[in-house]
């Protein structure tokens, strides 16, 4: 049996796609972990391909987004996956929570309150949400991280208004294969019946 090492940012839930590629490839079976930081795995050789975060246009970060320029420095190929939700994590119980979880929470909506922390760092979401949890503040990341970070006495809403983030598969060009072809096709949604 092969392995093909897959690692995924926090909050991603990336498991249909395991699936699929278990059973298409034959002889081959995914192997995967979560990780705050994937690319520091795809760079080092650990894995052979991640599906990160990249945090385009929020604010505060240093220039993180792997474009077209940084993965010419990197030596990386990218695909972009899809785009994620921004959020708000509040403290239960605030007025934010009345709002449908099919809804969005404004900035207007957020406006008196202290901003924590506004990003894409899980460690630093987490930390920061130890404090909302105290009822002190709110923070700003993407929806899917504060739903994989959750925690007791927090509520989080969607949030417009917001640039959001996007998913990407990224991958080295020294490590590029059919295999791992085969893994971008089937996250892009190629069907077992189409080719390349």
């Amino acid at each position: 049996m092969h392995y093909l090492k897959v690692v995924f940012a926090t909050g991603v839930v990336p498991g249909k796609w395991f699936g699929r590629f278990d059973e298409r490839m034959d002889g081959w079976k995914a192997a995967s972990a979560a990780s705050d930081n994937p690319l520091v795995h795809v760079l080092d050789g650990t894995a052979d391909i991640g599906i990160v975060r990249l945090p385009g246009g929020w604010d505060g970060l240093p220039e993180t987004n792997v474009d077209t320029a940084a993965m010419e420095a990197l030596d990386v190929h990218r695909v972009v996956l899809y785009e994620e939700t921004p959020g708000v994590a509040v403290p239960k119980e605030h007025a934010v929570e009345a709002v449908g979880e099919n809804e969005a929470v404004t900035l207007q909506d957020i406006a008196d309150e202290t901003v924590l922390y506004r990003g894409v760092d899980p460690a630093a979401v987490r930390e920061n949400l130890e404090v909302v949890a105290a009822n002190v503040g709110v923070v700003v990341a993407p929806r899917p991280l504060l739903r994989g970070v959750n925690r007791r006495g927090v509520v989080h809403r969607s949030l417009a208004g917001v640039e959001g983030t996007s998913v990407a598969l990224v991958w080295r060009r020294d490590r590029d294969d059919d295999v791992i072809q085969q893994f971008v096709g089937i996250c892009r949604g190629r069907r077992a019946s189409s080719s390349r």
